[in-house]
């Protein structure tokens, strides 16, 4: 188990007396207790120097899963082709420059820390935040609305005070394969535990006046579009349209990752249909998602009571372990006083559901760390297991040791798949994925300060892309795809990497997210981070080329 110090104070026989009472004990009843990790706000994960004692910090208070940001205001926080063969712009969020991959940071420290992580697509349907009457401009939300997919208010605007984000069109096929080519791309790189849409998973109610919208409508209903924004057929369509999408996202997830929890935060029941177009408590019905993290943010215990029973109604007494109950600390206007917060996890455990997530990790660490951390009673009680996965799902990683410059030995206890990661100037990186018998393995890795092995969950067709059936994934890969593409009739084993019967562009690409990655034994081997930029820019040139080819030929098209 990692212990971090959070106080300078601790005296070290303390510490020490605390790790071996924790080894004694059971761990508390299972429940998930989590909280969400956002480059809002305090630098918690957004320089990438803090990461490590943040989520050290999160797992000594006594949470035991983390919601990743991946998908902010236009961006992903790690690489995306398809993001940037789409726009032509960058393929990460831009503060992350061209090397930096936030969600693999956060991944590997929070898996450290022996926590859960999803992947956290925040903004969902909305491109980007421009404000009551702004204008679209960046790469992603500059590229939907010159294609006429952002939704427009009755007076034109792109976003108005009743809602300042620009969204994309839930209805336009191209922009629901976008969303779920992204997501996609984080579920087969990253050895993930869940992913996460929330209340942008939407259409809001005063949108939906372009001509694109007005076009479907007409096609599927022989209809106009109503004067009234709250006109009962028009706001139906939408809702089918949001519930589509939601149905299309859970398939292709379950498709590529059926270990992942697929997880959605909705706004609180009751507001979520009528102002988002978002009846998640159908979703419950249709079983689209493991995890439903309904959004009851409110400031006080008597506000909490008084709305926490409509969003336990959806679900049926067997059903409770999917109901994860957010809760706020902190977000605009005074923070939620502590006992009450405290209050509010003792009524959603009273009304049986699977845990709560706390809204957000600033609220968590920086003002309630305290009164968190006696709650909890990690040092009495063990920590909590989440309840969604096998207990020691997340194993604390088997810490290699120098035994020369570049030489490291470390004991495999279990024999398995590992992500091998690496300390590199202050900041922990996966150096490569390899399968190892157990025992005693030497491992030369070259310019890292420590060297760990951490459990890999992923299935194997994480290695898909690997069409020499060597072990590895790298560039002779790439010839021998290349190779099988221009074939009349190739073999598929050649090329396709996603198994579905072609060798095509989609095959380049899977090959990409997974360059660099090995299976073979370790010794002997000097490992490199694989980055984007190492793989080739004829390659990545020619698969820019290839997916830009596609991208109109997506989906039904507009009517």
């Amino acid at each position: 188990m990692l212990t971090h110090i959070r106080r300078s104070t601790l005296l070290l026989t303390t510490l020490t007396a605390a790790m071996v009472a924790s080894t004694l004990l059971q761990a508390a009843p299972a429940e998930v207790r989590g909280t969400w990790l956002t480059t809002t706000g305090p630098d918690h994960i957004r320089s990438g120097f803090n990461t490590e004692s943040v989520t050290g910090d999160l797992r000594s208070i006594g949470l035991n899963t983390v919601y990743v940001e991946s998908w902010k205001n236009g961006y992903t926080n790690f690489p995306s082709p398809t993001l940037a063969t789409l726009t032509g712009g960058p393929d990460r969020s831009t503060f992350l420059g061209s090397n930096r991959d936030l969600m693999q940071e956060t991944l590997i420290n929070a898996h450290r820390n022996q926590m859960n992580v999803s992947a956290w697509f925040e903004y969902g349907f909305a491109a980007q935040f421009v404000g009551s009457g702004g204008t679209p401009s960046n790469p992603l939300a500059t590229h939907m609305r010159n294609q006429g997919w952002l939704l427009q208010d009755q007076t034109g605007q792109f976003a108005n005070g009743s809602n300042g984000f620009a969204w994309m069109n839930p209805a336009v096929p191209e922009v629901r394969q976008f969303l779920i080519d992204i997501t996609l791309e984080a579920v087969e790189r990253y050895d993930l535990d869940g992913i996460q849409f929330d209340d942008r998973l939407a259409w809001p109610r005063e949108f939906g006046w372009d001509p694109t919208t007005a076009g479907l409508y007409h096609a599927d209903t022989g209809n106009l579009l109503p004067l009234n924004v709250n006109d009962t057929a028009f706001s139906n369509w939408r809702q089918q349209q949001v519930s589509e999408f939601a149905a299309e996202l859970s398939a292709a997830v379950r498709s590529a990752r059926p270990d992942l929890q697929l997880s959605v935060s909705p706004s609180i029941a009751g507001f979520s249909e009528p102002n988002f177009n978002a009846d998640w408590t159908t979703w419950v019905d249709d079983d689209l998602f493991d995890e439903f993290v309904p959004q009851v943010y409110r400031s006080s215990i008597g506000s909490f009571n008084s709305t926490i029973d409509s969003q336990v109604a959806p679900f049926e007494p067997n059903d409770l372990d999917e109901l994860i109950v957010g809760i706020r600390i902190n977000g605009s206007g005074a923070a939620t006083p502590a006992a009450d917060v405290l209050q509010m996890i003792n009524r959603t455990r009273q009304e049986g559901a699977a845990g709560h997530s706390l809204w957000y990790s600033s609220g968590v660490r920086d003002l309630y760390d305290d009164e968190l951390e006696s709650f909890y009673d990690v040092a009495g009680e063990g920590h909590a297991d989440n309840p969604n996965f096998p207990t020691d799902h997340r194993p604390a990683p088997l810490v290699a040791s120098s035994v020369g410059a570049n030489d490291w030995n470390v004991n495999v206890t279990e024999a398995g798949r590992y992500r091998v990661i690496g300390r590199q100037g202050g900041i922990w990186k996966e150096l490569t994925v390899a399968a190892l018998d157990a025992g005693t393995h030497q491992l030369a890795a070259a310019n890292v300060t420590q060297l760990e092995l951490l459990v890999d969950r992923r299935s194997s067709t994480v290695l898909l892309g690997d069409f020499g059936d060597d072990g590895n994934i790298a560039g002779n890969d790439f010839l021998k795809w290349q190779t099988a593409k221009s074939l009349v009739n190739p073999e598929s084993s050649l090329g396709d990497a996603n198994l579905d019967g072609l060798v095509d562009s989609l095959d380049l690409e899977r090959w990409q997210l997974n360059y660099g990655w090995s299976s073979s034994p370790l010794a002997q081997q000097t490992f490199l981070v694989p980055e984007p930029g190492s793989i080739g820019l004829f390659v990545l040139g020619f698969l820019a080329a290839s997916i830009r080819s596609r991208s109109g030929n997506l989906g039904r098209g507009l009517r």
